[in-house]
């Protein structure tokens, strides 16, 4: 649930005065569906807690690809790695020796669609965020972000992130102006995961992201607000799964690492629903979960 600025523009290779804007904005608006949907108002940990946090995990993973393209476009990856990032066009022979930790980083605006990768090699790169890497994810993109129909495709190739590996796709599509004239995008994760125990995760999710404020003033984001709902799915090999369904949209603004308003409600098997209730609107930090009429308040 992550906006890009760096692909509205028609091609790469100019620096771009939205670069820091982009970066920060995108990092105050990692909101994973299930890390927020918490479990713990029960005190006990069980397989199905486990699958809520590898949830999370696997999500994070996904939502973070656009920010990786995004990032990758400048040639910096600020969050992303922590050796050099070496830049290169498709054929180009890298400028510097690949170490563990230099990213190299192929723009191809030739092709069609054009395509960004992202390549940390084939052994654990300890980043910046404080997660190892290995592996690519392949970005194409078919027009403009902001061009009405464009469509992002992320897709990770043998790509590792903390020793998990982390399969599928995640495609984001312009769908233009809704009623209000605000821009709106679908997007579509269909994932699989494998964790370093062998455990397993099938992900699905399915949600449209629409900017709400702050659309008109591309490079100044404090004014930037979203709206998200939908809908997700997991199914892990130890039998469990969850839905997670967006029943009032979440309300996200810059500047709040958590929606101001929305419900969710997640419903693990076996178990009673949790209607999760972000507030009034306020950016307070604080959220409500309520399960078989017992409300617990979390900040």
């Amino acid at each position: 649930m992550v906006i890009n600025h760096f692909f509205q523009y028609p091609t790469f290779g100019t620096k771009f005065a939205s670069t820091k804007k982009a970066c920060h904005m995108k990092r105050l608006i990692f909101i994973p569906f299930v890390a927020l949907a918490i479990l713990s108002c029960e005190k006990w940990r069980t397989s199905r807690e486990i699958l809520s946090i590898q949830s999370a995990k696997v999500e994070a993973a996904f939502d973070e690809m656009t920010n990786i393209s995004d990032q990758a476009v400048t040639g910096e990856l600020v969050y992303y790695k922590s050796g050099a990032v070496i830049f290169t066009k498709p054929g180009d022979k890298p400028i510097l020796t690949k170490t563990p930790c230099n990213v190299i980083i192929t723009l191809d605006t030739l092709s069609t669609p054009h395509s960004v990768t992202v390549d940390w090699g084939n052994t654990n790169c300890d980043c910046n965020d404080g997660k190892t890497r290995r592996g690519k994810i392949v970005t194409t993109f078919t027009g403009p972000y902001l061009a009405q129909g464009t469509v992002l495709t992320h897709t990770p190739i043998d790509y590792y992130v903390n020793d998990i590996h982390i399969e599928g796709t995640r495609t984001v599509q312009n769908m233009g102006l809704n009623t209000n004239n605000q821009p709106y995008f679908n997007v579509e994760v269909d994932g699989f995961a494998t964790f370093p125990t062998g455990e397993t995760l099938s992900y699905i999710s399915s949600r449209v992201r629409t900017w709400s404020a702050g659309f008109t003033t591309p490079f100044y984001r404090w004014d930037d607000e979203y709206q998200i709902s939908g809908s997700a799915t997991g199914n892990h090999s130890n039998g469990y799964s969850y839905s997670a369904n967006i029943t009032s949209p979440l309300q996200v603004n810059v500047g709040c690492s958590r929606p101001v308003s929305g419900t969710i409600e997640l419903t693990p098997s076996g178990l009673p629903t949790r209607i999760i209730d972000y507030g009034n609107g306020t950016c307070d930090l604080t959220f409500t979960v309520t399960v078989n009429g017992n409300t617990y308040t979390f900040n």
